[in-house]
């Protein structure tokens, strides 16, 4: 028996596209947002932290500028009041602005007779609105010293070659200190007059040569002068320790050409203090009624390129350097420092003269003279204020700035 096949179609499976995946492409998208937005993030936090700090590194800088700013202000605008009128362990403060830059506060801390110590304070600040706003602090501090000049004189006068006193001039070279001056330490007396080795100082009618070693006014007979071989060295007129003749009268306050000057050279104040631009304010020696206080700490340093003649009744101190030879006629009244690179020429009237005179008579065959009733003092008091008032300040040698913080 034959089975009968029966012939079925063949089912026949058509092949599969691609399949549908709904959602994954948003998936994709957010991813890729999420790495853009962490690239976007990272940078701007880079970015972000770069301004931060190129902002942080500009206001120190500004700040630390500012610090030494003061420290540089001071020590170039230094104006000497203080060499003598502040007393050692007390402070003061100056305050500058820098336009653009910041602020700065210095404080002045006197050590003892010769230093001062210095910190400066800057402050800076960089951004617009408080919340942005950045500042910073820097303190610098400094030691700064009195650049005094050391004068060798030894006497009321010094000179390079003779010296004769004329009519009623008298040079006493006991210690003798300023009319009214009060606050003045002890000083040794010293001669009335000292010259080179074969120069002399004589006297002429009722004038005198006093000194140590004096029993009165010129008795005995040459008790009041004496030689030293230094009077005729050079550098004992252009040589004052730390200083010389060159350096000081680079520091002039006051500059000359020579000529004549009297009565207009008296001490003025401008806005309530002594007016230290007047070029014939030379400071106030006086202690007489009416005598200008303000100015009676101002030591000035005046140099004059030529002869000059003091006439009338002027008056100052402080270091007076003239090219040449001086002449002093009058009333005229000083105290402090006289040096002249030739002689002491004969005046007229009855100038008061205290502290020291060193003429150091370049012209040899010269001589100087003294006349009139002029009174030529020693005085180791108005020697050491004008010095000392005079006086710029420096930095130590060693280890003289620090950064604080």
């Amino acid at each position: 028996m034959t089975r009968r096949t029966r012939n079925r179609p063949r089912r026949t499976t058509a092949p599969r596209g691609p399949q549908s995946r709904p959602g994954f492409a948003l998936f994709m998208a957010l991813g890729a947002l999420v790495v853009i937005a962490i690239l976007v993030a990272g940078s701007s936090f880079i970015t972000l932290q770069e301004s931060q700090l190129g902002q942080n590194q500009l206001v120190q800088s500004r700040a630390m500028a500012a610090a030494e700013y003061g420290l540089n202000k001071i020590q170039s605008d230094w104006d000497k009041t203080p060499n003598l009128q502040m007393n050692n362990g007390t402070h003061f403060d100056m305050s500058y602005t820098l336009t653009n830059q910041g602020t700065c506060r210095v404080r002045i801390n006197r050590l003892n007779n010769e230093t001062f110590w210095l910190v400066s304070e800057g402050r800076a600040t960089v951004g617009n609105s408080a919340s942005q706003a950045r500042t910073a602090v820097k303190r610098v501090s400094a030691f700064l010293r009195l650049r005094i000049p050391t004068i060798k004189a030894n006497a009321a006068i010094t000179a390079g070659g003779n010296v004769t006193v004329r009519g009623g001039a008298d040079i006493d070279g006991h210690n003798t200190n300023p009319p009214g001056w009060t606050g003045c330490g002890t000083g040794d007396d010293k001669k009335g007059v000292v010259v080179p080795t074969g120069s002399s100082a004589t006297t002429q009618g009722s004038s005198s040569i006093d000194g140590i070693g004096c029993t009165s006014p010129g008795s005995p007979s040459g008790c009041g002068w004496t030689t030293d071989p230094l009077a005729a060295d050079s550098n004992s007129y252009i040589r004052y320790g730390d200083e010389t003749w060159n350096t000081l009268t680079s520091q002039a306050n006051v500059q000359l050409n020579g000529g004549t000057i009297g009565n207009q050279v008296q001490p003025s104040v401008l806005n309530g203090s002594c007016n230290k631009a007047d070029q014939l304010n030379w400071g106030e020696p006086s202690r007489d009624p009416g005598y200008v206080s303000l100015c009676t700490n101002y030591f000035p340093i005046i140099y004059s390129n030529g002869d000059l003649t003091l006439n009338g009744d002027g008056r100052g101190q402080g270091i007076l350097l003239i090219k040449g030879s001086v002449t002093i006629n009058g009333h005229f009244e000083w105290d402090g420092l006289i040096v002249v690179t030739n002689d002491i020429v004969r005046g007229n009237g009855s100038a008061q003269i205290h502290g020291g005179v060193m003429a150091r008579n370049e012209v040899k065959a010269d001589e100087s003279i003294i006349s009139g009733t002029t009174n030529y003092y020693y005085s180791a008091c108005a020697l050491e204020r004008a010095m000392r008032g005079s006086a710029q300040v420096v930095q130590g040698k060693e280890r003289a700035w620090v950064e604080l913080y």
